[in-house]
């Protein structure tokens, strides 16, 4: 009689949550994933891939021409744990056709899908206005047990609000057919919280995830250079013209700092960007180091009296994050990248993008009160930890993901 007493007795701690039985299946949709058909891009979005391995996945990285005899569908096989197939699609350039186009998507994913046999419980595109749109003609077709998850990457989207004001109701039904609306971009939030109805209740931010996130970040001696890190071939969109001449007028005000460039591109674009320093007469104290990889930068960052990039509509801007962690202060865009991500926290300047005057005047601050802002992240590294721990992303997305298989 005790041991059936103790058998049915009921469990004591936490309850443990059930488990799908099987994995769920994850299609995404991302024309920011790495592939063997196409040139570097960045890790965002394969590092959260990576770091949820309770589901399957299956990721179709896009790229787009602008030539029909330059499509392909190419199955990568299993990489890194992942199905990977290489879709390049032909759309004229400038959003021409971007609705008809990224049908086209949809349906070539799906007819992979059946020629695979295989049907996806969740899909995550993770542009809202560009794979966004692909994603829901997919659910639509699919069926309404299949679950649609968007991520808003404000360089992107902002294009088409801006100049597609037609596109709206079909973005108004990706928000409504969407079940999670993760923000990259904490910054355009707003922005389409303006534009669109959507429910408070889909939304969360999702920041992309860095390696050097530590809860004690250390204080050193800087020398004195800034730092800035971009490529070399979209310097424009990066505001490479402004931040020149912002610190060709710090310059001359302080002769002993100097500004590295980290980086690469085209021969052309590294040509441009030496003539362009030349002009500027900054050739004895601007200096650049070529590319680096992660791990080199994440141990060169810290050296510096702060990264300079205020960059025009940015997504996100893993850089910023990982100069944080470095222990540097940052000079952002206002209203773009990091920007949002930051609200209370005093560790570096945001500067209106273009402004030479205001970045000028933010790189005097950081250079005068540089002591000030590397203790202050110092003392913040917890708080930073706190809202951009890899482990605790990871954490809340597979969960998203457990969740909505489970109810699926």
């Amino acid at each position: 009689m005790a041991m059936t007493q103790a058998a049915t007795a009921a469990p004591t701690g936490p309850a443990r949550q059930p488990e799908p039985r099987e994995k769920p299946l994850v299609l995404h949709i991302s024309a920011d994933y790495p592939d063997p058909h196409r040139g570097p891009t960045t890790t965002a979005v394969e590092r959260l891939v990576a770091g949820t391995p309770d589901a399957r996945h299956i990721v179709v990285s896009t790229t787009r021409t602008s030539r029909p005899d330059r499509t392909h569908f190419r199955d990568c096989g299993m990489v890194g744990g992942v199905r990977l197939f290489a879709f390049r699609y032909f759309a004229p350039p400038f959003g021409i056709g971007l609705a008809r186009a990224m049908e086209a998507v949809g349906r070539r994913i799906a007819a992979m899908l059946e020629s695979e046999g295989l049907r996806p419980d969740i899909i995550h595109a993770h542009k809202f206005a560009f794979e966004g749109l692909a994603g829901l003609w997919l659910a639509e077709h699919l069926g309404e047990d299949v679950t649609l998850l968007v991520s808003v990457r404000g360089e992107a989207e902002s294009k088409i609000l801006r100049f597609k004001p037609g596109y709206r109701p079909r973005l108004q039904r990706v928000a409504d057919r969407a079940q999670r609306i993760y923000y990259v971009s904490a910054w355009f939030r707003p922005i389409l919280e303006a534009h669109l109805d959507i429910d408070p209740a889909k939304q969360v931010l999702l920041p992309n995830i860095v390696t050097n996130t530590r809860g004690a970040i250390p204080v050193c001696a800087p020398q004195p250079r800034f730092v800035s890190v971009f490529n070399f071939d979209i310097r424009g969109r990066k505001g490479f013209d402004s931040m020149l001449e912002a610190f060709r007028r710090h310059h001359a005000a302080h002769p002993e700092i100097g500004l590295d460039l980290i980086g690469g591109g085209t021969d052309e674009s590294v040509a441009a960007v030496k003539a362009q320093i030349g002009k500027a007469g900054l050739s004895d104290c601007v200096r650049l180091l070529g590319r680096m990889d992660n791990d080199a930068l994440t141990s060169a960052l810290p050296h510096y009296l702060g990264l300079v990039l205020p960059s025009f509509n940015e997504t996100f801007g893993m850089v910023y994050l990982e100069a944080l962690f470095a222990g540097i202060p940052i000079l952002y865009g206002r209203g773009t990248g990091i920007d949002g991500y930051l609200d209370g926290l005093d560790v570096g300047r945001a500067a209106t993008p273009g402004d030479v005057s205001e970045i000028a005047a933010a790189l005097d601050d950081l250079l005068a009160r540089n002591a000030h802002y590397r203790e202050t992240i110092g003392r913040s590294a917890g708080e930073m930890l706190e809202r951009f721990d890899p482990a605790a992303v990871l954490a809340r997305y597979r969960n998203d993901l457990l969740t909505f298989a489970r109810s699926a």
